[in-house]
């Protein structure tokens, strides 16, 4: 594959990476700051080697169709929204009492727009991440393949648990993205609709004999092993 543009996200402490585009040929890696202030070489190389999976696998394409479909679903319900509200709000309260008001079909129109449109996104979230859970396994055993070296993947996660911050991503608009992410983006979420496997399930794939101990970091001491030995 091509060679990627790199990127860095450089107001976001958690150590987190994303790769995007919709062929091995167009990808870009992006990761955080926190990324390179608290990995080591080999645990940074673990994290690259995740993403370059998806790109290779087909996974980037896959997550950005996921991302269309949904927000197109997600039009359904905002134009029922609209509807309601422009049409709703011109009716007087005799319009509104009256079984007569021609603007009752299109409010209950809009009304069930809302009702389609919130269920889709639902369930499309559901399916968004059961889907990137199982692609962010596959990309975690790829990485070692790439690597040869289960312990840096295993220690990026590991640290990942030990930061306060964890892999958390403060920018507004991330859950629209948040499949495309090497972490969980945000800090809780519901089983059925988290778009990662649990940081222990994954580390015991990597490392069966892992006691559950977590890699402590310090925030005010950001590690310069990045370009080191």
């Amino acid at each position: 594959m091509a060679v990627p543009s790199g990127y860095v996200l450089d107001g976001e402490k958690g150590i987190n990476a994303f790769a995007a585009g919709f062929s091995p040929t167009d990808t870009i890696v992006s990761v955080t700051r926190g990324t390179l202030d608290y990995l080591t070489r080999d645990e940074l190389q673990g994290v690259i080697g995740h993403e370059l999976s998806h790109a290779l696998n087909g996974d980037t394409h896959i997550k950005l169709r996921l991302m269309g479909v949904l927000h197109g679903i997600l039009v359904i319900a905002v134009v029922g929204r609209i509807i309601v509200r422009v049409v709703g709000s011109g009716s007087s309260s005799n319009d509104r009492e009256s079984k007569g008001d021609p603007r009752l079909p299109i409010v209950l129109f809009g009304l069930g727009l809302m009702a389609i449109g919130g269920i889709g996104v639902l369930f499309g979230r559901m399916i968004k991440a059961a889907v990137s859970r199982q692609r962010e396994l596959l990309a975690d055993s790829a990485s070692v393949q790439f690597t040869r070296n289960p312990a840096g993947i295993a220690g990026a996660l590991k640290k990942i648990g030990g930061l306060a911050t964890g892999s958390k991503i403060e920018n507004a608009h991330v859950e629209e993205a948040n499949h495309l992410f090497f972490g969980q983006v945000f800090t809780s979420m519901a089983s059925m609709l988290a778009t990662h496997p649990p940081l222990a399930q994954r580390i015991r794939r990597l490392e069966p004999q892992w006691t559950g101990e977590m890699t402590a970091i310090d925030p005010e001491q950001a590690s310069a092993a990045v370009g080191g030995s």
